[in-house]
């Protein structure tokens, strides 16, 4: 497996069954973000892998979202076996033009199912979220998204961190468009109800950007990935079995609902 983008999270030695899943994190945010998830996976059948993100030191042709998805999609194309992507705000464009690339490049390569969440769908134009690249718009919109404690904000090194790898991923986005390629690959949009960032309402259009749609609303913020995982996860066993037709991968026995 190619891990310059794409490496197991779960910490145990050796193989380990289930599907493999994996997770693309929000702008600024990294792959510990998901390390929440190993254990409520690991019981619904489903092995955790992270995606390395881009860093400020990165060239800058390389942090776009296109050349991040199609990094992405290489990484995956390694991986030599059948998983499920999902890619939360940001995350979830990539991970959506790492699957239009697949699509084109590596048909064989693609996921099983495409999860996209509290994602905007790539064909509506939005306002930059933080336009000026401040720090005090910075913060505000990580206030306004939620996620981010408050305990970090207060903290003027902390908070220079979090501003400047938040800065570093919405860089990715200047000059993006959408080339107007639906996606083929069977996709699960995930919204939260109160999510101020990408509300429901918009995120139903996603059935303009992609072939075969299924859209959820959970009972949350921008962050309900991280609220609601396990819940988030059980769907996820529900679409993708909806999706291929066949049983969603099986639970170790003797499963254990956190």
């Amino acid at each position: 497996m190619n891990t310059d983008v794409v490496f197991p999270l779960d910490p145990a030695p050796g193989p380990t069954p289930g599907l493999a899943l994996v997770a693309v994190p929000h702008a600024g945010g990294t792959a510990h973000a998901f390390r929440n998830w190993l254990r409520p996976a690991r019981t619904r059948g489903f092995r955790m892998y992270g995606v390395r993100t881009a860093t400020p030191g990165t060239p800058a042709p390389d942090r776009t979202v296109r050349a991040r998805a199609r990094h992405l999609a290489e990484s995956l194309a390694a991986l030599g076996e059948p998983y499920v992507l999902v890619g939360h705000s940001l995350g979830g464009l990539i991970a959506a033009e790492a699957v239009l690339h697949l699509e084109r490049h590596r048909p064989e390569a693609v996921p099983a199912l495409l999860v996209v969440c509290a994602t905007v769908p790539p064909h509506l134009r939005r306002p930059p979220p933080v336009a000026g690249g401040t720090e005090e718009e910075a913060v505000a919109f990580l206030r306004t998204a939620g996620g981010t404690p408050e305990e970090v904000l207060a903290d003027p090194g902390m908070r220079e961190l979090a501003v400047a790898m938040l800065l570093n991923d919405l860089a990715s986005l200047r000059g993006y468009a959408w080339e107007g390629r639906r996606v083929t690959t069977p996709t699960a949009v995930y919204a939260g109800l109160t999510d101020r960032v990408a509300p429901p309402e918009p995120l139903a259009r996603w059935t303009e950007a992609a072939e075969s749609v299924t859209t959820r609303v959970f009972d949350s913020g921008h962050f309900f990935p991280h609220d609601r995982t396990a819940e988030l996860l059980d769907t996820v066993r529900l679409d993708l079995a909806g999706s291929t037709g066949s049983p969603a991968p099986d639970r170790p026995h003797p499963a254990h609902r956190p």
